[in-house]
C-alpha cells in the first residue's frame, strides 16, 4: 500500500515538472525576440530621421540657390570677425592698446566674459563666469535657431529684412565660436569720446568686435524695417482686399443678373413655342375627328 501511494506521487511531480521543461525554450525564444523587434524600431526610427533630414537638405539648398545675398553677408561677417579676432590675438598681448585716431580710435585686445560690450546684465552678481558662458551659450543656440527658421520662412519679404537677420546670425554665431572654443570673447575696438564725458557711457565706449558690430548693425536695420517698410503694406492690404472682394461681389451680381436677363429673354420664346405645340395639337385632334365623321356617314347610309 504504501508503495502504491509513494508511486502516484512521483508520477504527479514528473507530470508536473515536464511542462516547465517544455516552456523554458519557449519564455528563451521569446526573450530572443524583443531584441529584434527593437533592432526593427530602431532602424524605423533611423529611416524616418534619414529621411527627416534628406527632406531638410533639399529645402536648405534649394533656399541657398535663391538666398545669395544675405548668405554672402551673414558668411562676410563670420569671416572677417574670425580673422580679426585671430590677427588681435597672435599679434598682441591682453591689455595692449594701439592707437589708430588720437582721442577717438584705439585697437585695445580685451577678454570679455561677459555679454556682449562686456555686460552680464547683473548675472556675475549670482553666478560664476562658467555659469554665466553656459547660458549665454544655450540662449545663443537657441537664438541663431529662431533667426534661421525667420530667414527661411521670410525668403520672399524685403530685402532689408533678410540682410537684417543674417547680420544677426553672422554676429551671434562670431561670439558663440570664442566663448565655445576659448571660454572667453576677443574683443579689441575702442572708441574714445574726444575726452567728454557721455552721460551713460562715460568717456569711453565698450571695448567690442565685428561680431557686435554685425548684431548692432542687424538690429537697427531690423527696427528700420518694421517702422518704415513694414507699416505701408499692412495699410495698403485691407484696401486693396476690399476693393478686390468688391469687385467679386458686383462680378457676381453681374452674372446673376445677366443669367436672369437671359431667362427673362428666354422665357417669351419659350411660351411661344408652348402655343405653338398646343395649337397643333388642337388642329391635329380637329382633323381626326373630321376624318371619323367623314368615314363614320357612309357605314350609316349602307345599314340604312
Amino acid at each position: 500500500m504504501n508503495r502504491d501511494n509513494e508511486n502516484p506521487t512521483e508520477n504527479i511531480g514528473t507530470e508536473q515538472d515536464a511542462p516547465v521543461e517544455q516552456d523554458a525554450p519557449e519564455l528563451t525564444a521569446q526573450a530572443n525576440d524583443t531584441p529584434a523587434e527593437r533592432e526593427e524600431e530602431w532602424a524605423g526610427g533611423c529611416a524616418r530621421v534619414v529621411g527627416a533630414l534628406k527632406k531638410f537638405g533639399k529645402a536648405a539648398w534649394e533656399y541657398c540657390k535663391g538666398a545669395r545675398i544675405e548668405l554672402l553677408v551673414l558668411a562676410a561677417i563670420l569671416v572677417v570677425d574670425l580673422i580679426t579676432k585671430a590677427l588681435v590675438g597672435k599679434f598682441m598681448t591682453e591689455g595692449q592698446s594701439i592707437t589708430v585716431l588720437p582721442e577717438f580710435l584705439y585697437i585695445t585686445y580685451v577678454r570679455n566674459t561677459k555679454a556682449a560690450f562686456g555686460s552680464a546684465f547683473g548675472l556675475e552678481k549670482v553666478m560664476s563666469d562658467e555659469a554665466i558662458r553656459i547660458i549665454f551659450l544655450i540662449i545663443t543656440v537657441l537664438a541663431v535657431g529662431v533667426f534661421c527658421y525667420l530667414l527661411y520662412r521670410l525668403r520672399k519679404r524685403h530685402l532689408l529684412m533678410r540682410l537684417a537677420i543674417a547680420m544677426i546670425i553672422g554676429g551671434a554665431l562670431g561670439n558663440f565660436f570664442d566663448r565655445l572654443v576659448f571660454a572667453y570673447v576677443r574683443d579689441f575696438i575702442e572708441i574714445v569720446f574726444f575726452g567728454c564725458n557721455v552721460p551713460l557711457l562715460g568717456k569711453t565706449f565698450p571695448v567690442f568686435n565685428v561680431a557686435d558690430m554685425g548684431l548692432t548693425i542687424g538690429v537697427l536695420l531690423f527696427l528700420i524695417y518694421f517702422i518704415a517698410i513694414y507699416k505701408e503694406p499692412k495699410k495698403s492690404e485691407p484696401t486693396t482686399a476690399g476693393v478686390s472682394d468688391g469687385a467679386a461681389e458686383s462680378a457676381e451680381t453681374e452674372n446673376v443678373s445677366e443669367t436672369n436677363g437671359a431667362e427673362q429673354k428666354n422665357s417669351p420664346d419659350e411660351s411661344a413655342a408652348k402655343t405653338d405645340s398646343d395649337s397643333l395639337v388642337k388642329t391635329d385632334n380637329r382633323e381626326s375627328s373630321i376624318a371619323s365623321q367623314t368615314t363614320g356617314e357612309p357605314k350609316e347610309s349602307d345599314n340604312a
